[in-house]
């Protein structure tokens, strides 16, 4: 899956660097979305966020002009998920049996399935997003440790 989402990311010049912090998922999850708001909200700058698992991108939060399928006319500021299932059929009928899955869009990126979201600016909506995936698909405790990451890509 990483690997998917880094080549997707790399189509749109997406840079990678940065520290990543380590916190427990909930309270990381609200942090680095309440920073990345903070931070790039009012400019509009697009950003990337990275929810790290054992060294593995698990989830990514991304300024929906990034993500064509969800982008808008206007490109405002936004939360966007583009959850990708590549060789991961269990967790894709994990998601597609959430009822958020149903906002999510479909499509297909070089035959692998994908669903893509813009949650908008609503800082809650992405968290509690965030959170089912990793709890319900991927099986992760809201206690666990987990590094995030946020980059700076620049205005929209």
């Amino acid at each position: 899956m990483k690997k998917i989402l880094l080549s997707i990311l790399a189509i749109f010049g997406i840079s990678f660097g940065g520290k990543a912090q380590t916190e427990e998922l909930k309270t990381g999850l609200v942090k680095i979305i309440t920073v990345t708001a903070e931070k790039f909200e009012k400019s509009n700058n697009a950003f990337l966020i990275n929810i790290i698992k054992d060294n593995v991108v698990v989830l990514q939060i991304i300024h929906g002009g990034l993500i064509e399928q969800v982008k808008t006319n206007e490109n405002t500021f936004n939360f966007s998920f583009n959850v990708t299932f590549d060789n991961e059929k269990e967790n894709q009928n994990k998601f597609t049996s959430l009822e958020i899955s149903k906002e999510f869009k479909y499509y297909e990126w070089d035959g692998i399935p994908c669903y893509a979201l813009n949650a908008g600016n609503d800082k809650k909506k992405a968290e509690k997003i965030a959170i089912t995936i990793l709890n319900k698909v991927y099986g992760f405790d809201s206690k666990e440790m987990f590094e995030f990451e946020i980059y700076d890509q620049g205005k929209m």
